[in-house]
């Protein structure tokens, strides 16, 4: 099994490990195509909470704490669905991999 590092946006500002199940290398088509997942991933398997939570911690660098302050949610709250979304976004990478 083999990890790579895919870019969520198009600046790289985050980074999300994918398993690659195969035992070729990956090409610009095959990231391409990833990127591609990862954001129909993102607005369609994703509940608008685990979204927000999401883009607030990965793209806006906020703490668990500021998104629980600013959501008016509890800080484990906020844990849970970032755990969620992560869980969600490998589980449609998977699926759509194979």
């Amino acid at each position: 099994m083999r990890t790579v590092n895919l870019p969520i946006t198009e600046k790289g500002i985050d980074y999300v490990s994918l398993n690659r199940y195969n035992s070729r290398g990956t090409n610009k088509g095959d990231i391409n195509k990833m990127k591609l997942l990862l954001k129909k991933a993102i607005s369609r398997e994703l509940t608008d909470k685990q979204r927000q939570c999401l883009m607030m911690y990965y793209f806006e660098g906020k703490k668990m704490n500021e998104i629980a302050k600013e959501l008016n949610l509890n800080k484990s709250t906020v844990t849970r669905h970032i755990q969620k979304a992560k869980q969600n976004l490998k589980c449609a990478a998977d699926y759509y991999a194979n």
